[in-house]
């Protein structure tokens, strides 16, 4: 029989690659955790890790094995959230997958409002890509999902929607920070800085792009927001990001945000999504409501 103890051993070892880190984490020797994947390995049949350069790594069962557990604390995390619902929620845990544009102040700001009045509820927060984070939301490694402009599928529930049209952003100095609005074609020439195609607002600017026809001069691609901040407020450089995202930086002065007129960047939305075909846990379902309630009000 499967011995708990020895999963969550297993587990920890596929998530830091290092026996000597899980045993850190749970202080115990190497040795004893090694000695309860051999028991695994065992019982299994099958060896589930193979060492490299790069630490220890997960072998095809290995791999089936770690989805067993992590499913398998999801599941058992819904029964106990469920089971405080009962309780006025004083435990459970919310799980969100969201862009790192809503790190800056938004997020942050809800979660400690929502901690005031439950402070008993947990946080487990992933940040990624768009696409990233509606599928983490339909395999249930998060039950929330703040993401932008996400496309229509059918496995998902578009909760609410947050206005963010898209803005060109560059230091206050830059000529374009003068301007009231500007096109797409206006930024024919100018050096850019963007984030990777794994923001939905990349998407967005390359498809206003190609729609305006006009050809961006990227100078750098970067998966950090913050990166691209940054070398926009100590350069010439400009980019394109929704308001969330520099908001703390414009109200400082060390940005400027201009509207993009294009109809596909004014209607650009920060979206919640939901997984159709998963009830949502207590803790969850407390916190979608100030979120949807946020978004009425903006």
């Amino acid at each position: 029989m499967l011995q708990p103890q020895a999963l969550r051993y297993f587990a920890e070892v596929v998530r830091t690659g290092s026996l000597r880190r899980a045993s850190e984490l749970f202080f115990v020797a190497p040795s004893a955790i090694s000695r309860q994947i051999v028991n695994l390995e065992q019982e299994l049949g099958a060896p589930l890790f193979e060492r490299s350069p790069r630490g220890m790594l997960p072998t095809e069962a290995g791999s089936m094995l770690f989805e067993f557990v992590c499913d398998s604390d999801h599941r058992i995390e819904r029964i106990r959230s469920d089971l405080h619902d009962l309780t006025d929620l004083r435990r459970g845990t919310v799980r969100l997958a969201v862009i790192e544009a809503v790190t800056g102040d938004f997020l942050p700001g809800l979660m400690t409002r929502f901690s005031a009045a439950y402070p008993g509820i947990d946080f487990q927060v992933e940040v990624c890509g768009t696409h990233q984070i509606a599928d983490r939301v339909v395999d249930e490694s998060a039950e929330i999902g703040l993401a932008f402009d996400v496309l229509s599928r059918e496995d998902l529930v578009l909760q609410g929607r947050l206005a963010q049209p898209l803005q060109v952003i560059c230091r206050p100095s830059h000529p374009l920070a003068r301007r009231k609005s500007l096109r797409m074609t206006d930024l024919a020439g100018e050096r850019m800085v963007l984030p990777d195609e794994t923001f939905g607002t990349r998407y967005l600017i390359d498809h206003a792009a190609a729609r305006a026809g006009v050809a961006l001069s990227v100078h750098c691609v970067a998966n950090s927001l913050q990166l691209l901040k940054t070398l926009v407020a100590g350069s010439d450089v400009i980019s394109c990001m929704p308001p969330l995202t520099f908001a703390h930086e414009e109200a400082a002065g060390l940005l400027a945000g201009v509207p993009v007129s294009d109809k596909s960047c004014r209607q650009a939305s920060l979206d919640i999504i939901t997984a159709r075909h998963h009830k949502l846990s207590a803790a969850a379902r407390a916190f979608l409501e100030p979120l949807l309630e946020m978004c009425k009000g903006r």
